[in-house]
């Protein structure tokens, strides 16, 4: 996993003007990420934001309106980022397990490479109004749901996963043990730190799932 994982635009961070706007945008971003982890959603201001990232305090304004919708703007840039990355294992070829051991080990390696990004994603995000978390928060993982699902499914028809795996049932259980498992890495219940630590909850979790879905 690169550790550009947060450094990369959104599908909506198009520019209103000049050509180095979109760039000042996604340093706003950028720099939203690293205040939201370190200070929470409640504790950062706009003026945090914008001294991070070297820019005019009226230039946060100018792309986003206020502080929720800067965060619901990070989330938006980040979980596109995982949805992309689990289309794309979902069509690389391999069988089901490898393509699920691939998502348990790329969920993973973004900890290791952009913990604020995790950190604002699973735990201050919680922190935003009802409205945020019922509306894009719920549409998001049903389509990450979607897709682990249908990796399961076609597992099943080439007799990699056992046949009374339920494929949704299994997505779910894949995607929370990874968020719970992330969440205990962030704050240190886990361990989480070390290169051996985060191989450690890896193959924890590769092993768990697999002792439960794969075909023997």
């Amino acid at each position: 996993m690169s550790p550009e994982w947060s450094d990369r635009p959104s599908s909506s961070a198009a520019g209103t003007g000049g050509e180095g706007e979109p760039e000042k945008r996604r340093a706003i971003l950028r720099a939203a990420v690293e205040v939201f982890a370190e200070k929470g959603y409640q504790g950062c201001r706009i003026a945090d934001v914008a001294k991070q990232a070297g820019v005019a305090y009226g230039l946060v304004y100018h792309y986003f309106r206020n502080k929720e919708e800067l965060l619901e703007s990070v989330f938006d840039q980040q979980w596109s980022i995982f949805i992309t990355a689990l289309r794309a294992i979902g069509e690389r070829g391999g069988s089901a397990p490898e393509q699920l051991e691939e998502i348990c080990r790329f969920a993973i390696d973004v900890f290791r490479n952009a913990p604020a990004a995790i950190r604002v994603l699973l735990l201050e995000v919680a922190h935003t109004p009802n409205t945020f978390r019922a509306g894009s928060t719920r549409e998001t993982f049903e389509e990450a749901v979607e897709i682990v699902a249908g990796i399961v499914r076609r597992g099943k028809e080439r007799g990699e996963v056992r046949v009374e795996v339920d494929p949704v049932v299994a997505a779910a259980s894949l995607l929370g043990a990874l968020e719970l498992n992330l969440t205990g890495m962030l704050m240190g219940i886990l361990g989480g730190t070390s290169e051996e630590e985060i191989e450690r909850v890896k193959r924890g979790v590769i092993d768990l799932l697999f002792s439960g879905m794969t075909a023997r």
